[in-house]
């Protein structure tokens, strides 16, 4: 029996909104969340079993950062999270009714085809399955297989929030790239020495040199994937 593929939902809010808790200037927050969003759709895209990319927007206008990247779309002007989430996974089985669907964030700066493809491929033993973030409080992936809803929790706590809700948990070091989502400007900082994707790599690039004047500490997961 052939695998059942799956449908990926990323969410993106307003890109001038997008990492606001970055200590970048409104320009280089703009083109640093452009370039995750690129990077993670590039690689959802580029994932074994993924037969559709969904990017759910919140401004018309940021369409044009995704245009060339053969995905879909859905705008949700003004929703949250979660109802963004809602709305793209109905989108997905709109167009793809036996597929699975996958929630991603729109902010994994070391996300690889084949560590996503691998965690895919282990959620098709569960009814719904996910990630939980380097903090361990938090959640990147979220996975719901065909017939089952993401009934997504993210937000403070979502990683027990959606244990809660039957969703198993999927661990061990070789998913340290899903885990890592960039928030602070720590987290950029973290990332940049080892970031290899075109879009990231290219705004990091432009950013002003004063601001990688200090070293944070890495969170674990970084140091596993190291």
């Amino acid at each position: 029996m052939t695998p059942w593929p799956w449908a990926v939902v990323v969410p993106q809010k307003d890109l001038r909104l997008a990492k606001s808790r970055m200590e970048l200037d409104g320009r280089d927050r703009r083109r640093v969340a452009r370039a995750l969003l690129r990077d993670t759709v590039t690689a959802a895209r580029a994932t074994p079993g993924v037969c559709e990319v969904i990017v759910v927007l919140d401004r018309a206008r940021d369409l044009a950062a995704i245009q060339d990247l053969g995905v879909h779309h859905v705008l949700a002007p003004g929703s949250g999270l979660n109802e963004a989430l809602a709305l793209g996974e109905r989108a997905a089985r709109a167009v793809r009714p036996r597929c699975g669907v996958a929630a991603l964030p729109a902010d994994l700066p070391l996300i690889e085809p084949a560590v996503l493809g691998h965690a895919l491929a282990l959620a098709r033993t569960r009814d719904r399955t996910f990630v939980a973030d380097a903090d361990h409080r938090g959640t990147t992936l979220l996975t719901a297989a065909p017939g089952h809803s993401l009934h997504s929790a993210y937000g403070i706590g979502s990683r027990d929030a959606h244990r809660r809700t039957g969703a198993f948990e999927l661990t061990g070091p070789r998913f340290a790239p899903l885990r890592l989502d960039v928030d602070h400007l720590d987290h950029l900082l973290l990332v940049a020495p080892i970031a290899h994707h075109a879009n990231l790599s290219e705004a990091l690039a432009r950013l002003d040199p004063s601001t990688f004047g200090h070293s944070p500490s890495a969170p674990p997961c970084l140091g596993a994937h190291r």
